[in-house]
């Protein structure tokens, strides 16, 4: 090799070393600032701990309930209401006194239940959606017509399944009947607002292909979610307009519903509705909340509708869970002390119904088992029939326990089993004999010797 080629071979080593080096310093020995997303232990509690702050700053007294059931709506100042995440949970009885709430000219934002699935056909469509449903029914008009005649070809196979599909209709419609009763919201209903996934923003807000990001589709695409990700909201007064995230839910009216007094755009994000004196604002998505209030103007959004009414004080309910049972028992004490009374007069009338003189308490004393063995044998020993069921209760118990020691002895004929157990036992083959097969004797000394030889053979086999 010649020297020339050595030189570069040693120089183009040493630039890869000191490039390697560079890399590794910058890598490991700079120190450099980096971002950390950190949520505390308060914001994690709270979720609305931001607007909580961002409200007492501009001048507003601000509480907090914990849910919806702490809180004594006929005893709320006046001013603004906001229901963190309330989507159709409140009870008939607490969307009545909310609604007298805001009649007194009060406002209150919540947001509506979710759409459910027997009300997609009664959703009220503006112009323009109807013009878009119109246009896209021609375009399909034609692959109808040919379905038509293969439909046409199987409707006399479909006769026979008629009834069974009729059948079957009139179960879906209870079933839709019966979750229309199941996902009632009795804070909303009167205004006709439910939301729904907003099927365009989730197919536009789908991220492409690496490899197709810079085709003219692509782009299109993503320039048709920026727009969709967006939505304007002019406030009465004001000369220009807020934006809001859309997000991937939408507001729609159903039929006969009411007409909001304002709303954004395309009234799929903020509504305000007129309630006797107050406002009640409706929300498709939870703007206020720790993570949605820093994005985009909700924060001015929430300024400007705590400025609705002219009280300071705003409500936040957090959470709509129910009530803990020390804080029912609290709130509805006159029942509790109803009941209490009730129970004290069922135990002061069981405990009086008695007269009379109490009776003395017994003798502790117990006679002991032996004796009430004893008293027992005796008896049986006197009664009619009493000696042979005392013998045959020992006998049974005795050729029980032989059967289960040496079963080999019970294939032997009955007179070599007496001599068998007789020559084992060294007792004498009479009183075997005796003692298994004999009724009882009726004179003591023979009773006496067959319970003894029965005795005998079962000491001898428990061993």
């Amino acid at each position: 090799m010649s020297e020339r080629a050595k030189g570069i071979l040693i120089a183009l080593v040493l630039l890869i070393v000191g490039a390697t080096g560079y890399w590794w310093w910058h890598d490991q020995m700079e120190l450099r600032w980096t971002s950390v997303e950190h949520e505390s232990a308060e914001a994690t509690a709270d979720p609305m701990l931001a607007a909580t702050r961002l409200l007492r700053q501009n001048g507003r007294t601000v509480t907090g309930a914990g849910s919806l059931g702490e809180l004594l709506v006929p005893q709320t100042a006046g001013g603004t209401m906001i229901l963190s995440g309330a989507s159709g949970t409140a009870t008939p009885d607490q969307a009545r006194e909310l609604l007298e709430w805001v009649r007194r000219g009060n406002t209150l934002i919540a947001e509506p239940r979710w759409l459910g699935s027997d009300e997609q056909g009664l959703i009220a469509f503006s112009k323009e959606e109807l013009a878009e449903h119109a246009a896209q029914e021609e375009t399909g008009e034609e692959s109808e017509e040919e379905s038509e005649e293969e439909a046409t070809a199987g409707e006399d196979a479909s006769t026979t399944d008629e009834a069974p599909a009729a059948e079957e209709k009139a179960g879906d419609d209870e079933a839709a009947e019966a979750e229309a009763d199941d996902h009632s919201d009795p804070l909303t209903d009167h205004l006709g607002a439910r939301t729904r996934p907003d099927a365009l923003a989730c197919k536009c807000r789908t991220a492409p292909d690496e490899k197709d990001k810079n085709k003219p589709e692509a782009i299109a695409k993503a320039r048709l979610a920026r727009e969709q990700a967006l939505s304007h909201l002019t406030l009465p007064g004001k000369p220009y307009a807020l934006e809001i995230d859309a997000g991937t839910t939408e507001m729609v009216s159903l039929v006969n519903g009411a007409e909001p007094l304002w709303s954004d755009a395309d009234g799929g994000a903020v509504r305000v509705y007129a309630e006797g004196k107050g406002r009640i604002v409706l929300v498709a998505n939870s703007f206020f909340t720790n993570a949605s209030l820093p994005q985009r103007d909700h924060a001015q959004l929430l300024l400007a509708l705590t400025e609705l009414t002219p009280g300071k004080q705003v409500t936040i309910v957090k959470r709509l869970n129910v009530l803990p049972w020390y804080q029912a028992l609290w709130r509805h004490y006159q029942l509790a002390l109803v009941s209490l009374a009730v129970c004290l007069a069922l135990l002061f009338w069981s405990a009086v119904r008695r007269f009379g003189p109490l009776l003395p308490a017994p003798r502790a004393e117990r006679r002991s088992l032996l004796e009430h063995i004893d008293a027992s044998g005796a008896w049986l020993w006197k009664a009619d029939g009493g000696r042979q069921v005392l013998l045959d209760a020992a006998r049974d118990d005795t050729l029980a326990l032989i059967r289960r020691r040496v079963p080999a002895l019970f294939r032997m004929p009955e007179g070599e089993l007496y001599a068998a157990l007789a020559r084992t036992c060294a007792l004498l083959e009479t009183d075997v004999s005796e003692a298994l097969e004999q009724d009882a004797a009726s004179h003591v000394t023979r009773f006496t010797r067959q319970i003894r030889t029965l005795q005998t053979l079962r000491n001898h086999y428990e061993r």
